[in-house]
Formats: structure tokens, C-alpha cells, sequence
């Protein structure tokens, strides 16, 4: 009778529940579900012990993808004969593997094609990672011993690199969506550049201005898919992509181009729409049932501009590229048309990030006067969202206000990589009305640098953005701030007059004057605190560059709000435990955290 249940509980368990991750190249895949009831997750690994070459396997969670003080579950098999699982985890410097003193490796099944075991979503053990919405790093080795753990502990075996693996991973997921449209009814639209040389410089934007096939003029069409054609002749050199729509009349003749985007004619401009993106890590990103973004009809300027942004560090010369986007079309339009908005700060250089620091967290704003003048009064649903910064980036959060009550966070990821770029569905899909605040906040690492980081296009230059996707389209395309230049001079004038920094030239530019301050700590706090209190420029746009009226959005008031100061020493204690409770906060530790307790680096294991 037992088995019959489970049976007809499997026929109950929706695809769209189910996800995967190859592990290797081979036959080597997890598969995943969540009980969001029970607050735990099922996990399934096929082919661990490789028909029988194995006896041992782990598999585990690190809090960035680091193998020392790795959470794991270790099986180990033997012909049927001899089977055991211990909830374990490894010494600092990675070489002893340490048996837990609580157990929390719940085995469904070991055979020697499969493990199946689950795991609650935060155990309240110090020794386990807890499990969250953010970038997670899945850790795997198996080895043909059998390993002696009688002691408790053991030396890790010697692996190569055939048989172990990192990798990064959002695992509690909202499920899957599925297009349903048959194959028949989707039509397929490539954007891409063909056998483009690679500049042998680090930063290139690349742009390429095409016309849109007639079947497109002639009748809207809504895109409900979207996927990264990243070309292998250019892997490792594409950082990120876009698709832009070219907001102006539909009689207006663009001409077509394909070259750097520092020499497109001005009027390609007027294509920075944003229809489709990619970052590295992402993947394809499906829209809801109810809404597709709209291209093409009559009344749709007939160009689009792709922009690919390649980073090329060791200035290779010789390489081609040809990637782009492959975007899937119906023709039976849905019941809303979507959009993508931009959050956080613009591309500028009037924001920077001292040297030296764990974890500096820079807010961009979307304030209450612009969501108040440009949302309509049933506000927006927010259904996807894209967090993303360049190298020094290691948290990214974007906060939600109506007033001064803060509702749950639009998205966030605590250990965010910028290798780990995905546009995730949102399970909780927030509905952001006229008058709500929103704050992406980026934290950054500049550790081992000796000059401050500045905000821009480069690799080198830091960003920080959320791309969100909503519906119902709006006029409102980016909702991003910086420091106002009042601010900005004011502080220029207080960093020479005061703090005796000379080569500072108020007035002068603004790179220039960042890069001559000798900072401190008390400097950098400075800053800091000018970034939380100083009046705005707030960039409240439409797609066409131009601000919402109705506002002085010059020198605007911030939206104010607190950065968190929390403990989960509570948890350490054992005396409560909340689940999706991060260790993000911890008591202050000299040299790996911020003034404000945020250490950035130190995991939630209490190990050797």
C-alpha cells in the first residue's frame, strides 16, 4: 500500500517543480524539488558511483564556492552489500572531513544508480549551510575508497578533477515556466553579429543596427522567450548582451550599422528600449502565461539595435565572435504587454568605492515622486528580476517602501557572483504601486586595490542595477540615481578645505579627484555617509532618454532607510531558529567586517 501512495504522490508532482543541474559532462545530474509546506528540499542524483567504479560520493553546499568548511552528505556503497551516509563537513584548509554531530541527511534511497535524501530548508545546526533564494554553490566528489569514519573525522581522499566539481546555483527556485504554445504557433527572430573581429582591447561595446522582417512590420506579436546565442568562438570574452527597441516614429529611417557602438551615428540612440538582455551565468527566461512584451506592428519603428559588451582582458587579438539572442514569437497576443525597468544607480562616475574595503554598499533609488507620477493606480506586478554588477560586486538587494513601512525585498542575493548573472522568476511577485520606494543596494569588495573604483562602462568600473520585469508596460524605463553634482562639489570642497586633501580640485573631474584622496578608514566612512544623506539626481526617464514632468528632479531627497545591523546569535544558541534566516550578520570581526557588522566572507559554520 506504501508504494502505491508514493506512486500516486509522483503522478501528482508537476515538471514544473522539478529542476536539474549536470553536475559533469556525463551522466553525473541532481534533481531537485521543495516543499515550500514542510520547508525542506528532495534531492535526486543519478549515476553517482558510476556503476559500481565508485564507492563513496559526496555532495554538498559552500557558502561561495569555497571547498574549505563545505557542508556535505557523504554516501558510500558497495555492492549492495554495504551502505551508509553521514552529514559531514570539511576542515578549513580542506583536508579532514569531520562527521557532524547532528544528523540531517534524511536517505530515501541509496542504490547504486541513485541517491535520493532531503534536507530541511535551515536545520538550526551551526554545522549546516542554510538554504535561501540567493546564489548557492553546489559541491560534489566522489572516490573508489570507502572512507573510515569510526573516529569521526578522516583525511579527505585525493580526487581529480574528473570527479569533483563546484557550481553555482539558485536553489530554492520558483518553478519553471513552460511555454503553452505549441511548436507550431512560435516564430523564432535571431539577433546576432556575424564573425565579428574582437577588438585586443578590455572594453568594447559592440553594436549592430538591424531592420525587422516584413512579417513583423505588419502585425504586433509579443515575445515570450528569450535565450543567449553565445557563440564558442567567443566564449569567455561576451560579458553581457542586450536587445533595444528604437523608441521613435515608425516612418523614422534608422540606418542599419555593425561596429563599435563608440562610432554608431547618433541616432541609434534612439534605440535603447530594452526588449531582451543576458549576463554570464544567465540562461533563457520565459514570461508568465498572462504577458509577453510586445514587438513589431504598425505602429513599431521597424529597427533594433543589439549591443555586446565584450571584456577582454589580456587583449587578445584574433578572435571572432558571432553571438546574440534568439527570441521566440506569438502572434496571438496575451493579455498584457510587459516591460523591463532599470533600478539602482546610473553609469557614472560621480559614484565610487574606496580601496581597501569589505563590504561598501552603494544605493541607487527609485523614489516615491516618480513611481507616483509614472505607474498607473493598479500599480505593477513584478514577475522577473537581474541583478548586476561587475567584478567587485558581492551583494545585491533591492528593498521595497510604501511610506515608511518596508514590504519583503523585490530580489536578493547575499552571496552574489558576477560569473552567476540569472534573470530569475520571482516566486513572491510584489505588486509596486504609485508612491512606493524602491533601494537596490550593491555591497563591494575592494580589497587589495590601491585606487578607488569608479562607476561606468568598463570591466573595471563598477555598476549596479536591477532589471526588472512587470507588467502591465509602462512609459517608465529607468528609475536610477546618483550623487547630485551640488552634493558632489560640496563634498570635493570639504575633502580639500578640510581633510588637507590638496591635489582635490572642487569643480574638476570627478575621476581625477576620487583617485588623488588618500583614504582611510575615516575617509571611506566619510563618504559613506555623505551616499546615505546628500540630495539625489534622480534619473526618471522614458525609454527615449527624457524625465517624467511633474518633479525637480535635481538635488531630490533620498528615500530614507536603514542599513541592517542584525544578529543570528540567536540561532547559534539553539534557543530559536528562523527558516531563510541568513548568517549575513555576525558580531564584528577586525579585517572581515564593515562598520555596520556586514562580513561579507564569514560563512554560518562553527567548525575545526
Amino acid at each position: 500500500m506504501k508504494h502505491k501512495n508514493n506512486a500516486d504522490a509522483a503522478r501528482h508532482i508537476s515538471t514544473t517543480q522539478l529542476h536539474t543541474l549536470a553536475l559533469d559532462r556525463g551522466q553525473l545530474k541532481l534533481t531537485w524539488m521543495m516543499d515550500w509546506y514542510k520547508q525542506d528540499v528532495l534531492f535526486h542524483v543519478k549515476n553517482p558511483f558510476a556503476h559500481g567504479r565508485y564507492r563513496t560520493f559526496a555532495i554538498g553546499f559552500s557558502g561561495r564556492g569555497q571547498l574549505s568548511r563545505t557542508d556535505l552528505c557523504v554516501f558510500s556503497f558497495s555492492h549492495g552489500l554495504y551502505q551508509q551516509v553521514h552529514d559531514s563537513y570539511t576542515s578549513r584548509n580542506f583536508s579532514r572531513l569531520f562527521v557532524d554531530t547532528l544528523q540531517h541527511c534524511e536517505v530515501m534511497r541509496v542504490d547504486e544508480n541513485s541517491v535520493a535524501f532531503r534536507r530541511k530548508f535551515d536545520t538550526c545546526d551551526p554545522q549546516d549551510i542554510p538554504f535561501h533564494a540567493g546564489t548557492m554553490y553546489v559541491v560534489w566528489w566522489r572516490s573508489a575508497e570507502v572512507l573510515d569514519l569510526s573516529r569521526n573525522w578522516t583525511v579527505l581522499p585525493n580526487v581529480d578533477e574528473r570527479n569533483h566539481g563546484v557550481h553555482p546555483v539558485q536553489l530554492l527556485r520558483a518553478d519553471t515556466i513552460r511555454v503553452p504554445e505549441h511548436p507550431s504557433e512560435l516564430k523564432q527572430l535571431d539577433v546576432r553579429l556575424q564573425h565579428v573581429a574582437v577588438p585586443a582591447e578590455e572594453t568594447t561595446y559592440w553594436c549592430k543596427i538591424q531592420r525587422l522582417e516584413p512579417w513583423l512590420t505588419e502585425a504586433k506579436h509579443h515575445i515570450v522567450q528569450f535565450e543567449p546565442l553565445v557563440d564558442a568562438h567567443g566564449a569567455g570574452l561576451v560579458h553581457h548582451m542586450e536587445v533595444f527597441q528604437c523608441t521613435t516614429d515608425e516612418h523614422v529611417d534608422i540606418p542599419v550599422y555593425d561596429g563599435n557602438c563608440s562610432d554608431m551615428p547618433a541616432v541609434g540612440r534612439l534605440c535603447s528600449k530594452v526588449m531582451a538582455l543576458w549576463a554570464m551565468g544567465a540562461g533563457t527566461f520565459t514570461y508568465p502565461p498572462q504577458a509577453g512584451l510586445p514587438i513589431g506592428g504598425p505602429n513599431f519603428n521597424p529597427y533594433i539595435r543589439l549591443e555586446v559588451h565584450f571584456n577582454n582582458p589580456h587583449l587578445e587579438a584574433g578572435r571572432n565572435d558571432s553571438s546574440g539572442m534568439r527570441l521566440s514569437l506569438v502572434s496571438k497576443l496575451r493579455r498584457h504587454d510587459a516591460a523591463i525597468m532599470e533600478l539602482g544607480l546610473e553609469y557614472t562616475d560621480k559614484m565610487a568605492i574606496p580601496p581597501g574595503q569589505v563590504a561598501f554598499p552603494l544605493s541607487g533609488y527609485c523614489i516615491a515622486e516618480c513611481t507616483g507620477i509614472a505607474l498607473p493606480p493598479t500599480g505593477i506586478e513584478v514577475f522577473g528580476s537581474q541583478l548586476h554588477t561587475h567584478l567587485r560586486g558581492v551583494r545585491v538587494l533591492t528593498r521595497h517602501f510604501r511610506g515608511a513601512r518596508e514590504l519583503p525585498n523585490l530580489n536578493t542575493d547575499d552571496f552574489f557572483s558576477h560569473h552567476y548573472q540569472e534573470i530569475r522568476q520571482l516566486r513572491y511577485k510584489p505588486r509596486v504601486l504609485p508612491g512606493d520606494a524602491l533601494v537596490t543596494t550593491c555591497y563591494y569588495d575592494t580589497r587589495g586595490y590601491v585606487n578607488a573604483t569608479l562607476g561606468g562602462f568598463s570591466i573595471s568600473d563598477e555598476m549596479c542595477v536591477n532589471y526588472i520585469h512587470y507588467y502591465p508596460a509602462t512609459e517608465l524605463e529607468l528609475c536610477k540615481s546618483a550623487i547630485s553634482e551640488k552634493s558632489l562639489l560640496n563634498y570635493f570642497t570639504y575633502m580639500r578645505e578640510v581633510e588637507n586633501q590638496t591635489s582635490v580640485v572642487p569643480g574638476g573631474a570627478r575621476s581625477e579627484n576620487y583617485k588623488s584622496i588618500h583614504w582611510t578608514r575615516t575617509r571611506a566612512d566619510e563618504l559613506l555617509d555623505v551616499y546615505l544623506t546628500e540630495p539625489i539626481s534622480m534619473q526618471c526617464n522614458r525609454s527615449d532618454g527624457t524625465r517624467f514632468e511633474g518633479f525637480h528632479w535635481e538635488d531630490a531627497p533620498i528615500t530614507p532607510f536603514k542599513l541592517p545591523t542584525g544578529s543570528r546569535a540567536s540561532a547559534k544558541s539553539g534557543k530559536t531558529c528562523h527558516p531563510l534566516t541568513l548568517s549575513w550578520f555576525k558580531p564584528l570581526v577586525e579585517g572581515r567586517c564593515d562598520r555596520y557588522g556586514e562580513c561579507i566572507y564569514a560563512d554560518s559554520k562553527v567548525k575545526e
